[in-house]
């Protein structure tokens, strides 16, 4: 699969040899100047909030960086092999015979809002030793999966604690995007920009259509100032209520082999053909705050509430 005007392949199937191209992708997106194209149209913006300093618009800008709009990009889904009923069983080629030399592909074109977090924001948040522990509970969890293996080749290496948090932070704006842009949450997708060694701290919405035309713009629309500031404060003060709280805020291990913490139908999983992962790694707290750690916005739900408070009183 690709994004940014490539047609790369992908096994689907969570084999090791699966192309990364991740590292094309952000460089793109992160580019000074970015790469235009009759089929990759991208544009910065900002979330409007220079200048800001009454809470928590001040504390929202400072925890988010770049925001760049993708007007339009295609998006190249081939089909190199599966697997059968097994997820360790042997990958079937989808050219059995090993003699074409081209794959069955679909390509699609779209739009999307791609944003990244303040970088030393979040090396300070991932240097405390609550959020490690918790995370190293989860990579625990993830070395014992079936589906290792697979979500390797997303996470890298190692589990590292962006990924989780970028990786919730990206089902919970689809959610929340899908109440105000119009699309069903099955329609938006999410690609992670999440691996340290190679310096990624984003993550890309995006929608897609078969049609030459791709989609009409709404999903873009959404992600000027000031709407996007106003979704991601609307999106962190859904996400720090479930319904099925308290039971999924406090789970140590809940979804497929444990893999996810706080994270339910209720509060953060999205249909699976808008997840990388498979609606797993994922943890509600890390975005929030939890008894026993902090959550990246966390400043910013109590901000809110507190205005929410003040505003109150004057009534």
């Amino acid at each position: 699969r690709g994004l940014p005007g490539s047609s790369a392949t992908s096994t689907g199937t969570g084999t090791p040899d699966r192309p990364d191209l991740s590292r094309e992708e952000w460089a793109a997106f992160t580019a000074p100047t970015p790469p235009a194209t009759r089929d990759f149209a991208l544009r910065e913006t900002t979330l409007g909030l220079a200048g800001e300093t009454a809470a928590p618009w001040a504390g929202l800008s400072r925890r988010f960086g770049r925001i760049v709009l993708a007007d339009r990009l295609r998006e190249v889904r081939a089909l190199s092999g599966f697997t059968r009923v097994s997820p360790d069983a042997t990958v079937v080629p989808a050219d059995t015979a090993r003699r074409l030399r081209w794959l069955p592909a679909v390509e699609v074109f779209g739009e999307g809002i791609f944003l990244t977090l303040d970088k030393s924001e979040l090396a300070a948040w991932e240097a405390d030793t609550r959020v490690r522990r918790r995370i190293s509970g989860m990579r625990a969890d993830l070395d014992l999966s079936f589906q290792k293996d697979r979500l390797e080749t997303l996470t890298g290496p190692e589990l590292s604690p962006r990924f989780v948090l970028l990786h919730t932070l990206a089902h919970l704006l689809i959610r929340q995007l899908s109440f105000e842009s119009g699309y069903t949450t099955a329609s938006l997708r999410e690609r992670v920009y999440a691996r340290p060694e190679q310096d990624q701290y984003g993550i890309l919405v995006y929608t897609a259509a078969g049609d030459a035309e791709g989609t009409l713009g709404g999903l873009v629309r959404q992600g000027e100032p000031p709407r996007l500031a106003e979704t991601l404060l609307r999106m962190t003060e859904a996400a720090a209520w479930c319904s099925a709280d308290p039971l999924c805020a406090e789970h140590t291990g809940q979804g497929f082999g444990n893999l996810n913490r706080a994270a339910c139908h209720a509060c953060a999983l999205l249909p699976e053909t808008s997840c990388e992962t498979g609606n797993t790694l994922l943890d509600r707290a890390l975005v929030v705050g939890g008894e026993r750690v902090p959550g990246y916005l966390e400043s910013i739900v109590t901000a809110a509430r507190a205005v929410a408070a003040d505003a109150v009183e004057e009534m």
